[in-house]
């Protein structure tokens, strides 16, 4: 009987130890990009230089807006209780980059 509750509470340590408590929900890196990520800081600078928009991107502002209009009801989600969607034009920007 004493081996058996030493496996036992050998196996319950183990179990234990493998479940590692979390710190973060949403680590604060990853929860700042929606103010302080890439997309944001850098899309709206590139959209008041033509020429660095064009090398970024590789088309013009227009036939960007163009093809946006075109495909956003196709790639537009709804947003969710838990998450926020990510925007056509940065799903766009992300596929063409």
């Amino acid at each position: 009987m004493e081996v058996e509750e030493a496996i036992g509470v050998y196996l319950l340590l183990r179990i234990k130890k493998r479940k590692k408590k979390r710190q973060y929900w949403v680590h604060p890196i990853l929860r700042d990009r929606l103010t302080h990520g890439q997309f944001q800081a850098l899309y709206p600078k590139l959209r008041s230089f033509e020429p660095k928009f064009f090398n970024y991107l590789r088309m013009s502002i227009n036939s960007f807006d163009e093809l946006l209009g075109i495909i956003s009801e196709q790639i537009a989600t709804n947003d969710t209780h838990m998450r926020s969607i990510v925007s056509p034009e940065e799903k766009l920007v992300i596929t063409l980059r």
